[in-house]
C-alpha cells in the first residue's frame, strides 16, 4: 500500500532523524488501537535523497511482522530508486532491534546488494520522539 506523506513535510531527506519524524507521523495517524500493531515500510529515494515512495508492506501482530525480502524490492525496482530505507515501529516502545530485525537487515542489504541498490538505513520507531537504527548493531 503506498502511503503518502504528511503535507507539511519536505521530501529531502537529510539524515535518519528526518524519516523517522515523518514515518511516527505516518504511524500516529492509525487508531490508538491500530498502533499496537507492527508496520514495516520501505522508502524510497532517489539519488538527490528525495522520498520518491513510501510503501506500506506489513501490519503484523504486536511483536512480529513477516516480512519477505522480494517485497521490499518490488517497488524500489518499479520507481528505478537507487536507494531504499527499511522502518518498523515496534509498539512495545522498547528500540532494542531484536535478532531477527538484525537478520532482515542483513538479508535485504545482500539483496540491495545484487541489484546495485544502497540500503541507506533501518529505523526502529515508537510513539514517542525515541528511534534506533539497526545498523549500529551490524558488524
Amino acid at each position: 500500500m503506498n502511503v503518502r506523506i504528511p503535507k507539511d513535510e519536505d521530501i529531502r531527506v537529510a539524515n535518519s532523524s528526518d524519516i523517522a519524524r515523518i514515518m511516527r507521523r505516518v504511524l500516529l495517524r492509525q487508531n490508538r488501537l491500530h498502533r499496537k500493531k507492527e508496520y514495516f515500510w520501505s522508502i524510497g529515494l532517489n539519488t538527490a535523497h528525495d522520498i520518491e515512495y513510501i510503501e506500506l508492506l506489513t501490519i503484523g501482530t504486536l511483536n512480529k511482522n513477516n516480512v519477505d525480502p522480494v517485497e521490499v524490492f518490488n517497488f524500489a525496482v518499479a520507481k528505478k530508486c537507487k536507494k531504499i530505507i527499511l522502518c518498523h515501529n515496534h509498539p512495545s516502545g522498547n528500540l532494542q532491534p531484536s535478532e531477527a530485525d538484525i537478520q532482515l537487515t542483513k538479508t535485504i542489504i545482500r539483496g540491495a546488494e545484487t541489484l546495485k541498490m544502497e540500503v541507506l538505513d533501518h529505523i526502529i520507531i515508537c510513539e514517542d520522539e525515541d528511534y534506533t537504527s539497526v545498523f549500529g548493531l551490524l558488524s
